[in-house]
């Protein structure tokens, strides 16, 4: 047995038919991502061989016809069947493999390098994308079943059609080439000599691929972990992957470089030993190595994945003592960057700089000065712009490392304070850059711009205009037909090219900047590189490298300055909001609207989301999507909950402490100046998260009138204090707070609602129940009070008005944690063994006698049971009925209350009838109609009206109260309250003698007991437990109130006789005795009178009781009405 429910199991079952439902959905919607996903691998496919072809097509140009002809194998074949054609074609190929290469030895293919590496690691992080996401994985698991199923349906009732087969090519397509995670892996497996052209020609293509691996990882390494770092190591996943790549090239006779790969296995994981590929994605270099290409002959370059982590963890740890250092050096710089650039890149700073250096040197020109200082201005403001982008990927790259290592290993995150501020410090250096050079300086900077582009274009032809001139010169030298003709040649085409982008347009997108490169490199020509210094070398490779990031500087910072992947890490966001807090009322620094700025660069990515519900109606994307609405409430509770306990707070200690005289005058300067900072942080800027503006001073505003609203409703005796703390949160923080305008209660209300519930249970029992009133009257009044208290409809509706309708809820609230205890208390009274077998007794007594009683139960059984009950006591030291009696009493009196709740909440609607607008008639509508006819009309629309009113569903409490206890169904816990209905003649008896007494106790003055004289409480509670339990039939099957009747009509017939029979026996004694003053008739009169007395006083008694079970028959019948719809509805 494992103890679990079968109700447990059952929603379990459920939740999970949500969950696969729901992923169902989403895989459904997703499936067209999924699909451009694909069509995005495989052009990357063909594009990495594309350009591995042109690497070997660039060095064996007479394979390249060979490679893009169209002719298939058979037509080959068939060609080499023909003798004159194979022999043209032998021929062709010698001529064509004698062909030199396009470029010389000297030019490099590093461009085209790193183009493949990114295009490799496009692949590689697809992959991850794909295999880090269980929820994809299982949801594509379920989808393909059911559409396999689907398909065999189809299959067998042969319906399929081309679309489904389309379809399901599709998904197979799909499910080998991305689900899979193999598109990297695909790609390197390609064949990129598929007809063999590149081996005819001895070209060796894994050679090329080592060597531009071994440069571009050795530049890359070079500026890793130094302050010229940008995109370095993201581009390490691409050798990496080229590296992968030329192992897959190598022949399987020649040996791997075995120093190439332990440079890879040692030198980029001792500095980063994992990086962050996009968001959560992470690509450790040595797991990869030993994944796709190990080497196990090299010592010391294999481990396995428990290694490689535990080495990465140990390294990680190390680095977390100098994070913060790391920071503070990045924020200092940053501080210094943001003063220097706001007065660089300003429209006055340069020119006054530049003339007053030229007024101190003493040769002030005008027209040499205006050309000085536009270059000088240009050169400054593009090394301030390009320091500021430097200084942004410092800090992004902290932070992503930062963040990724510690979640990829498994390591906890650094949530105390000096972390989470250094987190904030490295949001507020990206966020700062951002703001400069995007908002506040922007003109600047696309002003140096275009300016700075012009000037690189203009460096860059200076330094080849020595080139020019010697190829110019050259080439009329040369033959020809020479080799070196042809070098110059190429050269002189590459120059025209260079020149043409260079000057046809000041603007530079990625096709042209890759022009540029590709133009540069091969102009390095072995007889090229002669007219050429190593400074001028190195000045064009700096040019080089200048216009590619200034031509990018606007894709460069959105990519450095974007905080996404902070999405990704969002159980870090309420620590950051708490951080915000602390330094915004403790500091007069803070950088709130930055770091909210970084929160809502998620929803850039979020808007792109393809499968993201939508609405039904126009199809348009909902307003607010799941994060947004997360935003928004850690605002609520970050930093406007937090202003508003601290505003509450000092405005609730001045109210208490203004008429303080002993408080010393200096003793409130340090809380003036906290609040100062705080009507700071009230009053500060409009802070806008996820393009919606969020003020502060209104949301405080909103959330203190609401709290000072509900506390001045719960005890209107502090309004006046209320009203006082308003002004002084005006006067100190400018909050304008709302008046809450309530009512002060009526003349006519004795108690007040709230008093009521405050105590609850004690006021029910000391209160009685009239249902011809619908009025509670006290039992018992207080000593020294000269009236009985009461409450009824008038006094809940005061109330109410007092104190909102809000008031309502917590108080059927309360009537129900009381009726449960009751309702509890009564099963636990019943529970007694002698009750159940006594009630099983009597049970069994009335189906076996029912019919010889003709179905109306004996008052004498009544009595008998009742005298065994009487005989068992409580826990509380009381009768069982008596505890019984009281219990239902106390529960009858609940249903009332909860009764004059809803009478009250009707009263107080129909009061606001009168106020309700009228309907607007247009006068000429009813110009055509006569008198009559508009009254005619007038009642049949009142008449709908109130029709519609009364049928309109309305709140009913109580039919709620019995829905509740019926489904939980005591009868099987407690098999005594089965028979209940059993024990409801002799509660009758209890409660009759009860009464009575009760009654006569109001007419003593020793009271010694309570003195009441109505208690309808019984018969309400009474009914609602026959109700509950569904025995009301049984107990009209009883026919109780019949046999009382004809017990008390039987009773009356011989009180009757004995009444006639003592008068006749009076009157005989008074006959035959004529001496009125002899002894003996004075003793017959005086044993006459004492009979004649006792008579009376069974009279009296016997009116007494046919008059208060006559009242209980009314009561309970009254009761019944209460409960009637909720009989029928059952029914």
């Amino acid at each position: 047995m494992t103890g679990d429910s079968p109700v447990a199991d059952r929603l379990d079952e459920e939740a999970e038919k949500q969950r696969q439902s729901k992923l169902l959905s989403c895989i459904g919607k997703f499936l067209p991502t999924l699909q451009l996903a694909s069509n995005g691998t495989a052009r990357l496919r063909r594009l990495v061989k594309n350009m591995v072809v042109q690497l070997g097509g660039c060095a064996t140009p007479a394979a390249v016809p060979f490679y893009f002809d169209r002719h298939s194998e058979a037509e080959r074949n068939e060609a080499k069947n023909e003798d004159k054609e194979s022999k043209s074609l032998e021929a062709k190929k010698d001529e064509q493999s004698m062909q030199p290469p396009v470029f010389g030895s000297e030019v490099s293919f590093i461009v085209l390098g790193r183009a493949i590496g990114t295009a490799l690691r496009i692949l590689i992080t697809v992959d991850s994308a794909i295999a880090s996401n269980e929820d994809l994985r299982e949801a594509w698991a379920m989808y393909k079943e059911v559409v396999m199923d689907h398909s065999e349906e189809k299959r067998a009732a042969n319906k399929l059609d081309k679309e489904f087969e389309s379809f399901e090519r599709m998904l197979v397509q799909l499910d080998f080439s991305l689900m899979s995670c193999r598109s990297f892996v695909s790609t390197i497996e390609q064949n990129f000599d598929p007809r063999g052209r590149f081996q005819d020609a001895g070209f060796k293509m894994h050679e090329r691929i080592h060597s531009i691996i071994s440069t571009l990882y050795g530049q890359y390494c070079e500026r890793i972990n130094t302050e010229h770092e940008t995109t370095e190591r993201l581009d390490c996943v691409g050798a990496y992957a080229m590296y992968v790549m030329y192992r897959h090239l190598l022949p399987s006779k020649v040996i791997p470089d075995a120093k190439l790969h332990k440079s890879l296995w040692s030198v980029f994981p001792a500095m980063c030993p994992i990086l962050e590929l996009y968001g959560p994605l992470f690509f450790i270099p040595r797991e990869f190595i030993m994944t796709y290409a190990p080497y196990e002959a090299v010592k010391g370059c294999s481990a396995d994945v428990g290694e490689i982590r535990q080495a990465a963890a140990a390294l990680v740890l190390k680095w977390d003592g100098s994070f913060k250092a790391r920071v503070n050096k990045i924020r200092l710089d940053a501080l210094a960057w943001l003063a220097i650039a706001d007065a660089e890149l300003s429209s006055t700073a340069g020119v006054e700089h530049n003339r007053d250096d030229r007024e101190d040197e003493g040769d002030f020109d005008n027209s040499d000065f205006n050309a000085v200082t536009s270059i000088a201005n240009i050169e400054r403001a593009t090394s301030c712009i390009l320091r500021g982008m430097k200084i942004a990927f410092s800090a992004a790259i902290t932070l992503r490392s930062q963040l990724i290592t510690h979640r990829a290993l498994g390591l906890e995150l650094g949530q105390n304070s000096d972390y989470v501020a250094s987190y904030l410090s490295l949001i507020f250096v990206l966020k700062s850059v951002e703001k400069m050079l995007r908002v506040r300086r922007r003109t600047a900077v696309l002003a140096f711009h275009r300016a700075t582009l012009k000037m690189i274009a203009s460096n860059i032809l200076k330094r080849f205009e020595t080139i020019r001139a010697f190829i110019d010169q050259s080439s009329t030298d040369a033959s020809r037909s020479s080799e070196r003709a042809i070098s110059f040649a190429r050269v002189s085409a590459c120059l025209s090219a260079l020149e043409g982008i260079l000057k046809g347009s000041s603007s530079f997108s990625p096709a042209r900047r890759f022009s540029v490169s590709f133009a540069i490199a091969a102009c390095m020509d072995s007889d090229v590189l002669r007219t050429l210094v190593t400074d001028d070398l190195i000045a064009i490779e700096g040019h080089l490298k200048d216009l590619n990031e200034v031509s990018s500087i606007e894709e460069i910072q959105q990519k450095v300055c974007d905080c996404s992947f902070i999405y990704f890490y969002r159980d870090l966001y309420p620590i950051f909001f708490d951080s915000l807090h602390e330094t915004s009322v403790n500091s007069i620094f803070g950088h709130t609207h930055l770091v909210m700025s970084a929160l809502s660069d998620p929803e850039r990515i979020l808007k792109h989301v393809k499968h993201i519900n939508s609405d039904d109606m126009n199809g348009s994307v909902v307003r607010e999507t799941a994060y947004q609405v997360y935003l928004f409430r850690l605002i609520r509770e970050k930093l406007v909950a937090p202003v508003c306990e601290i505003v509450e707070f000092n405005v609730r200690l001045a109210y208490h402490s203004k008429n303080d005289t002993k408080q010393s005058p200096n003793s409130n300067e340090n809380t003036e100046f906290d609040h100062r900072r705080v009507r700071a942080v009230v009053q500060s800027l409009p802070i806008y998260v996820c393009q919606k503006k969020i003020l502060l001073k209104t949301e405080v505003e909103e959330a203190l009138s609401r709290t000072f609203y509900n506390l001045s409703a719960l005890n209107l005796n502090d309004r006046n204090a209320y009203t006082e703390m308003r002004s002084l949160a005006n006067e100190r923080y400018g909050l304008t707070l709302l008046d809450p305008f309530l009512p002060d209660g009526s003349v006519g209300q004795t108690l007040n609602l709230v008093d009521i519930l405050s105590d609850f249970e004690a006021l029910i029992s000391k209160y009685n129940y009239n249902m011809m009133e619908q009025t509670f009257i006290e039992r018992k009044p207080e000593r020294g009070a000269k009236f009985l208290a009461t409450f009824g409809v008038k006094c809940i509706l005061a109330s109410i008005a007092q104190h909102g309708v809000g008031i309502i809820v917590p108080a059927i609230d309360i009537s129900y944690k009381a009726l449960v205890k009751k309702f509890h208390h009564l099963n636990q009274v019943l529970a007694n063994d002698f009750v159940k077998s006594l009630l099983a007794k009597e049970f069994r007594w009335l189906n076996n006698h029912k019919n010889e009683c003709n179905n109306i139960y004996p008052f004498q059984r009544a009595l008998l049971l009742a005298q065994e009950i009487n005989k068992i006591t409580s826990d509380s030291d009381q009768s069982c009925f008596d505890e019984c009696r009281t219990i239902l009493g106390d529960m009858g009196n609940i249903i009332s209350f909860v009764r004059l709740i809803r009478a009250a909440r009707k009263k107080l609607s129909s009061n606001k009838m009168p106020y309700l607008p009228a309907p607007r008639t247009s006068p000429e509508h009813h110009s055509s109609l006569s008198v009559s006819e508009l009254e005619s009309r007038a009642r049949v629309e009142t008449d709908k009206l109130i029709l519609d009113t009364l049928q309109q569903n309305d709140s009913d409490f109580v039919r709620a109260f019995v829905d509740v206890f019926k489904g939980v169904s005591p009868n099987s816990n407690n098999p005594s309250m089965s028979f209940f209905f059993c024990l409801v003649p002799c509660l009758c008896l209890c409660w009759m003698e009860a009464s009575l007494q009760g009654k006569e106790m109001m007419h003593k003055k020793n009271i010694t007991r309570d003195g009441y004289f109505t208690d309808d409480g019984f018969a309400v509670g009474l009914t609602f437990c026959l109700v509950v339990l569904d025995q009301i039939k049984q107990c009209e099957s009883l026919h109780w109130f019949k046999s009382v009747q004809s017990k008390y009509a039987t009773d009356e017939e011989d009180l009757i006789e004995k009444e006639n029979a003592e008068e006749v026996k009076t009157n005989a004694k008074l006959v035959a005795n004529k001496q009125w003053f002899s002894s003996g008739v004075g003793g017959a009169t005086a044993e006459a009178s004492d009979e004649t007395t006792v008579l009376k006083m069974m009279r009296k008694r016997l009116e007494g009781n046919k008059r208060e079970m006559a009242m209980l028959f009314f009561s309970m019948h009254g009761a019944e009405r209460f409960f009637k719809d909720i009989q029928s509805a059952s029914v």
